[in-house]
């Protein structure tokens, strides 16, 4: 059962190595917007510290769009091969696609169009990606991101409807906090679950932070729940600031302990 970190830039690697994570993550629209030296830099840095970029957050920019106007479809494949192709040279195994402004609907925007240009995404995004054996994951993000697929649930239905081995869930524990669904039975759920996040807040949703002491049991209930319902995935530390070497020690701490069962 491993644990990661998702980082702001590769300069962190080495000290992400360092603190302890058995891997990294990368925001998605940071890995495609680099150019092809500093991608291959963080190849190379990758390679030198011995750890991998299992994962990606983040997965797009605002102009590729998830759901609403202007939607895209050839737009958002191109976006997805590239960064698929760029995905499978870091061993990624899940994509997180959360990204609230490429989903903030207008007002009045018909919800059922919206769930059909989901769908789509989703589809086109999961074939470019399933051809290097890499999960696409929906993550619901709390009301305080955006305005559609705000709940757990809500991302399971879709994710059902599409009922594609390679389409699942990103389980959010902060988003879920902040949905009051943080607590619940997650037994029924497992199979559809790619991957894992957790964090605590800097005091505003946009300042994502470590894991926090005076929280430490809480989190340490809920992780053990998720994993003897039955869950063998990963769990990152989703976070909007620099690694810190304390704070990001701490947080590792707390999950292992909590992943050994005490």
């Amino acid at each position: 059962m491993a644990v990661g970190c998702a980082l702001l830039t590769y300069e962190e690697i080495p000290l992400a190595k360092e603190v302890g994570f058995d891997y990294i993550e990368f925001m998605g629209k940071y890995l495609v917007s680099l150019s092809e030296r500093d991608y291959q830099k963080s190849l190379q840095m990758l390679d030198k510290d011995g750890i991998t970029c299992q994962g990606l957050n983040a997965y797009c920019p605002q102009e590729i769009v998830i759901a609403g106007p202007g939607f895209d479809l050839e737009n958002a494949r191109r976006y997805a091969r590239k960064c698929a192709a760029r995905s499978k040279e870091l061993s990624v195994r899940n994509i997180g696609i959360g990204s609230p402004n490429s989903r903030n609907l207008p007002k009045g925007f018909p919800r059922k169009e919206a769930r059909q240009q989901l769908i789509d995404f989703l589809k086109i995004t999961a074939e470019e990606f399933g051809k290097y054996n890499i999960n696409v994951c929906l993550e619901a993000l709390a009301t305080c991101y955006c305005n559609y697929i705000n709940t757990f649930q809500e991302a399971i239905d879709v994710i059902k409807s599409i009922n594609w081995e390679n389409i699942k869930v990103i389980l959010d524990f902060y988003n879920m906090e902040h949905m009051k669904e943080a607590d619940m039975n997650l037994e029924e759920y497992i199979r559809y679950i790619g991957h894992g996040h957790i964090s605590d807040d800097d005091g505003a949703p946009n300042r994502r932070f470590f894991l926090k002491e005076d929280k430490t049991c809480i989190h340490q209930a809920r992780i053990r729940h998720l994993y003897s319902c039955g869950y063998k995935g990963a769990m990152s530390v989703e976070v909007d600031l620099p690694i810190h070497r304390e704070f990001a020690g701490r947080s590792l701490a707390i999950i292992r302990q909590a992943m050994k069962g005490g």
